[in-house]
């Protein structure tokens, strides 16, 4: 079972990949907090239509979901948010980056708090994967003049918000730790925390301060809106799903790292995008990204 963590927050990884590449032009078009509002909504309602037809809609215990909708505020409202503000400052190369940190802080949690343990074998391998996630992104040749990789706005307000959103991803997934392994379904999990995220963005909507009110909206078009609901659909109901899966099944701090590939993962994604071409250092990192899954997967 510990192996279909493994391969769960490695899938979680891919989708999340493919959501950032999804969410670029939308969240630099309407904001960070507009984009994420409608982003949540579709996803809140794409879960509860998913939960209702397929007959698992069951309320947890109050206590669970009190620590569910924590989980959600923390992780989802709070580290969305600033994931995106800084995606939209930066751009998914260098926010994919910073948000690449949450798999170090979960491993140092997991192994603080919560007294995991690991084989000597799956530590070296949580190493290497971590390494070639940072040098895969820190290796990449500059793109040039694309938008992707052009900064917009103030970049250290970006700089501190990838941060925090790494350190919410995390903390908002131990948080809701003990609930999964007590036997959680992780998609009503899902749903709970994305809820407790809509309710929250759509009152930061009323705050012209922070996002500008509903007036982004007005330039929505239709292909704006497919790229923000498949977004959602693969980043939240998808990838966070198979996320809280993984935690259930296997150690928190390595599903941190394996989910943490997400920034390897985009790198053949990007060149069919921008039609360039990552650095050789680029797929050296891969390939070390991929000796070091491996080693995980042994150890297990």
């Amino acid at each position: 079972m510990v192996i279909i963590g493994y391969i769960s927050a490695l899938a979680a990884a891919l989708c999340w990949a493919l959501s950032s590449l999804l969410a670029i032009s939308p969240v630099r078009t309407l904001g960070a907090i507009p984009f994420n509002a409608l982003r949540m909504t579709s996803v809140a309602l794409l879960l509860s239509l998913w939960l209702l037809l397929s007959q698992r809609w069951h309320w947890p215990e109050p206590d669970v979901l009190w620590t569910l909708m924590a989980s959600g505020f923390i992780g989802i409202f709070l580290g969305d948010t600033l994931l995106f503000v800084s995606m939209r400052i930066l751009g998914p190369r260098l926010a994919g980056l910073l948000f690449a940190c949450n798999a170090p802080i979960s491993f140092a949690l997991g192994l603080w708090l919560l007294g995991e343990s690991y084989y000597w074998l799956n530590l070296l391998g949580v190493g290497a994967t971590t390494v070639g996630v940072f040098f895969a992104i820190a290796s990449r040749t500059k793109t040039g003049g694309h938008q992707w990789e052009q900064s917009m706005g103030h970049v250290g307000l970006g700089l501190m918000a990838g941060l925090g959103a790494a350190l919410c991803q995390s903390l908002g997934t131990l948080i809701v730790f003990d609930t999964l392994r007590a036997g959680q379904d992780p998609v009503f999990a899902t749903l709970i925390r994305v809820a407790v995220a809509v309710v929250f963005l759509l009152l930061s909507l009323l705050v012209r301060g922070m996002s500008g009110t509903v007036l982004p909206y007005r330039v929505l078009s239709s292909t704006m809106v497919g790229q923000t609901i498949l977004s959602g659909l693969l980043g939240m109901a998808v990838g966070m799903s198979l996320l809280l899966y993984a935690v259930k099944l296997a150690p928190l701090g390595t599903v941190a790292i394996l989910s943490a590939t997400t920034p390897v993962m985009v790198l053949p994604a990007l060149w069919l995008t921008t039609r360039r071409r990552p650095s050789a250092a680029a797929f050296v990192s891969a390939i070390v990204v991929f000796l070091g899954t491996a080693m995980i997967f042994i150890a297990a």
